[in-house]
């Protein structure tokens, strides 16, 4: 049976203990468990209220990232990316990445990701602090 649901930072809740460190703020962050009928997949809302991002990290099976509302960053090995509801990016499995809300701007994303994520959050810092500068996505 065909399962529905709407992403809506209403509905979301607190970030669980297990996925804590992936975020400079947790309080800043809400996680939505949302319905997924693909095999070994999962899916989950994830609002950002303005300067909540992740730290950099991988996916050992790659995610996909649908911007629903707000406007965000989502960071590669490449660029800083500024992006805005209606944007997909994927993220290729092992891409080293980020994402999150503008420091002034809060971000919503429907992601999509293997049901065993492979996160690994010990990966480089790079220019992730720099990077991220007042003005951004202004």
């Amino acid at each position: 049976m065909d399962e529905f649901a709407t992403a809506d930072a209403a509905e979301g809740g607190p970030v669980p203990d297990a996925l804590k460190a992936l975020f400079n703020d947790a309080d800043g962050v809400k996680v939505q468990p949302l319905p997924c009928a693909l095999p070994d997949e999962k899916s989950m809302g994830v609002h950002f209220t303005a300067g909540a991002r992740t730290v950099p990290h991988r996916h050992e099976n790659g995610q996909h990232l649908v911007i629903t509302d707000g406007i965000g960053i989502v960071a590669d090995e490449n660029a800083v990316h500024i992006v805005r509801a209606g944007d997909v990016v994927t993220n290729p499995p092992g891409g080293w990445h980020w994402h999150g809300a503008t420091p002034t701007t809060a971000m919503s994303h429907v992601t999509v990701e293997g049901e065993d994520a492979g996160l690994d959050l010990d990966v480089e810092q790079r220019d992730w602090e720099s990077s991220y500068s007042s003005d951004l996505g202004a």
